[in-house]
Order: C-alpha cells, then sequence, then structure tokens
C-alpha cells in the first residue's frame, strides 16, 4: 500500500475547509500535533498517520457528492478496438497495433482477451493464421461498473493493466488501462 506523504495533510485539510483543531478532534489528538507535523516538525507513527489519512479521505468522499467515475476517462466502446472469439490470429495480428491487450467481446460481454505477449508467443510456435482467437486467448479482462469512482479505480490498477467499464445492464461501454490515468 503507498502512503501518502505527509505534506498532503495541510492541502488536503484547507481543501476540506477544516481548522487544524477539526482534525485534531476528529483524529483524536491534539491540535499542536497537527500543527507540528504540517510545519514538518513532528514525523507521526505509522499508525498516526494512516489515520490522520483514513479521516481525511472519509471527510473528502462525504463532501464529494459527485466523485470523478471511470465513465469520463475511459476509451469509449465505438472507439474501442476488440476482437470475437471467431475472428483469426491474422486478423489479431493486424488489430493490436499499439495496445498491448485486446479484449475479446462477444454479445457486449468480454469473454477473453489476446495480449501482445499472446501474439509474440503464437508467431514462435508457428501456429496457423487461421487459428479462432477463441483457441488462444486468455480469461476475460476484470470488468467495473462505469460508476465507479476514478479514486477507487486507481487502486485497482496496480494489480491490473487494464479493466473493462460495463454500463448498468451490465454490457461492455468501454475500457479502462493504466495509462488513462496520467
Amino acid at each position: 500500500m503507498e502512503v501518502p506523504k505527509l505534506s498532503n495533510v495541510r492541502i488536503i485539510r484547507e481543501k476540506l475547509k477544516w481548522t487544524q483543531k477539526q482534525l485534531a478532534d476528529a483524529v483524536g489528538i491534539g491540535q499542536s500535533y497537527i500543527a507540528k507535523i504540517e510545519s514538518n516538525k513532528q514525523i507521526p507513527s505509522y499508525e498516526i498517520a494512516s489515520l490522520i489519512f483514513h479521516v481525511l479521505n472519509e471527510e473528502l468522499l462525504k463532501q464529494d457528492k459527485n466523485p470523478p467515475i471511470i465513465r469520463n476517462i475511459a476509451t469509449k466502446k465505438n472507439k474501442l478496438r476488440s476482437l470475437h472469439p471467431l475472428d483469426t490470429l491474422s486478423t489479431a495480428f493486424r488489430q493490436i497495433g499499439d495496445v498491448d491487450q485486446l479484449p475479446v467481446i462477444e454479445d457486449d460481454r468480454c469473454v477473453g482477451v489476446i495480449t501482445s505477449q499472446i501474439l509474440l508467443r503464437m508467431e514462435n510456435t508457428k501456429k496457423s493464421k487461421d487459428t479462432m482467437v477463441k483457441e488462444i486467448m486468455e480469461g476475460p479482462l476484470p470488468a467495473f461498473s462505469e460508476t465507479t469512482p476514478i479514486s477507487q479505480m486507481r487502486d485497482l490498477m496496480r494489480h491490473f493493466s487494464a479493466a473493462m467499464v460495463l454500463d448498468m445492464n451490465g454490457k461492455v461501454s468501454g475500457i479502462i488501462t493504466r495509462s488513462d490515468f496520467f
């Protein structure tokens, strides 16, 4: 888990329009301790720092009635390069281009993925270019609601290189990749 910088305490507190006393009371420590942390005169224990950031993040979520959601930064379905399970390896080679993976979509659902790594492996095995994608694809990419907050998704993307974005009917509405966060 990434630990936020202590220099962010003042920035976040001020964004919330909280006083040092309000933050101290919410955390259960003295106001002077918060002042020392913010002026780099005191380094809190990991437990206190975690508690401070937990309190600040909870308040940010409460105050942010409309948090930014992944629908706003995802590549939309109409611009998404994808494959169908019955497409051939030859089609996959033509489609991959400058992306690392191509979702395999059937009936508006992600049923698998073809990665550049798979294609390199297939090229080395001299697999027939007529081989169907369904024979070589990996399992589907993880999928999340398009209303998932960006802040939550950013943490989850440490574990995935890409994820499908689903509309309220559970159908693919786009894809989000790590590069979408930069």
